[in-house]
């Protein structure tokens, strides 16, 4: 799938949701897409309202060239293709590259030593569904539902904690609620506070109105040090905070709710993977099995 083709479909749906329906999307992760468009190039493609989704004059005039765009990436895709196979192109994240990654290559590049490996690191959970359907990578890791067209294969479930000072009066629970927090201690907002695929953005997002950095993200080492001097409280998964904890003094509190962001590996189907894909696959989930045995996360 091209670039463009989600504007072209959404124009010629009229609407973002039966445009998602046709090209096996989210609507969320369709809504996404144009909106990242629009950035990218600077201009509204469409006006949007409860009657649907219309083209704005300058949609207008861009859909032309868009549908030459598609045709002629079309044609250098098939092109392309054939020399593909010598290159994997995997989208992951930061948590997944520190824990797993290393582990992972090293048994790949055993099996595939002539193999090149190309790693887009995502800045949104939503990045590698939309690098997997447009077929920039051949697969990344993910949360969250599978979206049609592809397979996610499980890999981990890796709860969320709450992280506070260990001078902080939260620090001696062994277990607190997003509603025993909200108003009551500064929140540290970080980049999955405003990724749209993460789990949990309802409660980042409502725990971000008492933020004292004004919405700002910060990274996530920066949000745990700055939790270690008493500025705020924030949120991070298990997998992430593995290696951000050990030299703070923090805590990290479980969560009442229970609050997981389910990892898998996202795959095109079956007969649409590259050899090279499968036994990425295969490693993959041999490897987190072997990790998850020999340690504990927090």
């Amino acid at each position: 799938m091209g670039k463009y083709l989600p504007v072209i479909v959404t124009a010629e749906c009229g609407s973002l949701t039966r445009a998602a329906q046709t090209l096996g999307y989210t609507q969320p992760s369709l809504g996404y897409i144009i909106s990242n468009l629009e950035e990218e190039l600077g201009a509204k493609i469409f006006f949007r309202s409860q009657r649907g989704m219309t083209l704005t004059d300058v949609g207008a005039q861009m859909l032309q060239t868009m549908r030459k765009i598609e045709a002629m990436e079309t044609e250098l895709l098939e092109q392309a293709q054939a020399g593909q196979g010598g290159l994997l192109r995997l989208g992951i994240f930061p948590s997944v590259a520190a824990q797993w990654m290393p582990a992972i290559l090293a048994a790949f590049r055993e099996e595939f030593p002539e193999t090149s490996i190309k790693l887009e690191h995502q800045r949104y959970y939503l990045d590698g569904e939309m690098g997997v359907k447009e077929h920039r990578l051949d697969c990344a890791f993910f949360t969250g539902k599978c979206p049609p067209g592809l397979e996610a294969f499980p890999l981990y479930e890796d709860r969320y904690y709450l992280v506070v000072s260990q001078d902080s009066e939260l620090a001696d629970l062994k277990e607190v609620s997003v509603e025993d927090v909200a108003g009551k201690y500064p929140f540290i907002p970080t980049n999955e506070s405003f990724d749209d695929g993460s789990t949990i953005r309802e409660i980042y997002q409502k725990l971000s109105k008492f933020s004292i950095f004004d919405g700002e993200p910060q990274e996530n080492q920066m949000a745990v040090a700055l939790a270690e001097h008493g500025l705020g409280v924030t949120i991070l998964p298990g997998l992430t905070l593995h290696d951000l904890v050990t030299s703070r003094q923090v805590k990290t509190i479980p969560l009442k709710e229970d609050f997981r962001r389910y990892i898998s590996l996202l795959c095109p189907k079956e007969g649409e993977r590259t050899v090279a894909t499968s036994a990425f696959l295969r490693l993959t989930q041999q490897e987190v099995a072997r990790w998850e045995q020999e340690r504990k996360i927090l």
